[in-house]
């Protein structure tokens, strides 16, 4: 059975992060960002997910923290507007868990990353959600005195909950 498409169902869908700042945990989101899934379990290695995030969507709840996300000490949003996602293969963990290989980019600087995630689908309707902790450094986010780690922690927790419909 060939791997189906699936459109996210965008207000009950999530791509955020835990980062820190001062020693204290702060979370954010990327309101903005278009997925294309092509998935089944049968089918592992005819299926691929691909997101583009706009990085100017962060959203932290805190104004300055996010104009300083996307200055060019950090994200620099207007030379590098998004971040890639792009998966190059997926393996089962067990029922219902799987973990995928994938090329993450940021500011231009693509990273080999694994992340595990858990699958539920129900009839047309899928829910998948997993996390995966990366260095903000090794991305170069975090520029001049911010590649100091000790005011804002190098890693960071990417956490995605997706909701989706079959196509």
């Amino acid at each position: 059975m060939a791997a189906d498409a699936w459109s996210v169902t965008q207000d009950d869908s999530e791509i955020g992060f835990v980062g820190t700042q001062l020693g204290a945990d702060f979370e954010g989101r990327f309101d903005a960002f278009n997925a294309d899934i092509v998935f089944s379990p049968d089918d592992l290695s005819g299926s691929s997910v691909k997101v583009v995030i706009d990085i100017a969507s962060v959203d932290t709840q805190n104004g300055d923290r996010d104009s300083q996300i996307v200055s060019p000490d950090w994200f620099d949003a207007a030379q590098w507007p998004t971040a890639k996602f792009e998966t190059k293969s997926f393996s089962e963990v067990s029922p219902g868990t799987y973990q995928a290989i994938a090329d993450l980019t940021i500011r231009d600087v693509t990273r080999e990353v694994t992340l595990p995630f858990e699958l539920a689908i129900d009839g047309d309707q899928a829910a998948a959600i997993g996390s995966v902790t990366i260095k903000r450094t090794d991305f170069g986010v975090g520029q001049g005195q911010w590649t100091d780690t000790s005011q804002v922690g190098d890693d960071v927790t990417i956490v995605i909950t997706i909701n989706a419909t079959r196509s």
